[in-house]
């Protein structure tokens, strides 16, 4: 697995049950964050918004310290 993205990072959503991890390219303050993904808290289900998640070693790292 190799990372993709320069910083990802989870925030609960406005409902309180899912996470969302978004991630970004760059480390510049103005871009804006793409969400990648989302954790179902109540059932630990992951929807993949960008199949690249799915094999990105940092935001692998992040969706499983949510199951931790």
């Amino acid at each position: 697995m190799r990372n993709i993205w320069k910083e990802v990072s989870s925030d609960i959503n406005h409902n309180g049950n899912i996470i969302d991890i978004t991630a970004f390219l760059t480390d510049e303050d103005k871009e804006q964050g793409k969400v990648i993904a989302k954790v179902d808290v109540s059932s630990f289900e992951v929807e993949y918004l960008d199949k690249r998640a799915k094999t990105d070693r940092y935001a692998q790292d992040i969706i499983n310290e949510i199951f931790m």
